[in-house]
């Protein structure tokens, strides 16, 4: 009679291990790839002709232009902004940020509940979390980072990004606003990383604007720097004042029709505007006319 009932037996234990598992809740999934370790920034091209005030090749909305052509070169001088951080996206490719990505591991599962990031720009902090918590209610508190999840499409990590305080997508006034969210795709090769950055911003863009120039090689000998910054009154700015351009009276070379490239860029494209990400828009450039002052290199040859 026992070994009649011994495969029953077996069977009805199985399932009801399963039952209690399903119970228990599904763990955190495991990592498809290791993104642990120190990375080196490789060099890269920024978008544009290279001309302070060049916004071609990002989808800026009316508000967004606005906005980017009322900045000035003063601004970095404001004593309130001196060490102002920058957010996670932004020092991604500012300055040739060093990274590191260190796991969260949970003891009991050895499963990873979180990535922290940091970069040397700015020393620039993230947590992306892979346990499938939650995000906060919008009226949650924004920070430079923003409050992060992940999760593995194939072996590639996507990370999403809400509750981001308004920051830079371009140094020289291209800003995304607070409402802005991003999603980074981070994908391996080996010993390569790359990061595939795309900013969602329903008030300075009209249309997602991707990044895609951004590469790290793995090297376990690299060390992360220190970024202290001290707050200091290096100029004649007065704390408590806003500098500023009005409409049309932006300095920038990038904004003034008059002035070009050494590859004799026009002016129409460095407003920027959706059009002038697609390949399309290289034909209609051709009928525009070429400014004839090359900044820095005197008059163009007819």
């Amino acid at each position: 009679m026992d070994g009649e009932l011994g495969l029953p037996m077996v069977v009805s234990r199985q399932i009801a291990l399963a039952a209690v598992l399903v119970t228990l809740g599904a763990p955190p999934v495991f990592a498809q790839v290791d993104l642990a370790g120190m990375w080196r920034p490789l060099a890269r091209n920024e978008d544009g002709s290279g001309l302070d005030g060049d916004y071609a090749g990002i989808p800026l909305s009316d508000a967004g232009r606005w906005r980017a052509q009322s900045w000035v070169p003063e601004n970095f001088e404001v004593p309130e902004l001196v060490c102002r951080p920058h957010a996670w996206d932004f020092s991604l490719e500012a300055g040739a940020a060093r990274l590191r990505w260190t796991p969260q591991i949970e003891d009991s599962t050895q499963r990873v509940v979180a990535y922290h990031g940091r970069l040397s720009m700015r020393e620039q902090e993230t947590t992306i979390w892979m346990d499938g918590r939650e995000r906060p209610p919008d009226y949650a508190r924004h920070s430079w980072s923003g409050f992060n999840t992940g999760e593995f499409e194939g072996n590639t990590l996507i990370q999403s990004a809400t509750h981001l305080k308004e920051d830079y997508i371009r140094r020289w006034g291209i800003m995304r606003s607070d409402e802005a969210t991003y999603r980074i795709r981070w994908k391996r090769y080996g010993n390569y990383l790359r990061a595939t950055v795309i900013i969602y911003d329903p008030i300075y863009l009209s249309e997602p604007y991707v990044r895609t120039s951004l590469f790290w090689v793995l090297d376990p000998n690299l060390e992360m720097p220190p970024y202290p910054c001290e707050e200091a009154t290096e100029t004649v700015v007065e704390r408590g004042t806003a500098p500023h351009a009005l409409p049309g009276e932006s300095l920038l070379p990038g904004q003034d029709p008059k002035l070009t490239d050494a590859y004799g860029t026009p002016f129409e494209p460095r407003l920027g505007g959706a059009d002038t990400m697609y390949p399309e828009y290289i034909a209609k450039m051709k009928s525009f006319a070429k400014p004839a002052t090359v900044v820095g290199g005197g008059e163009r040859g007819q």
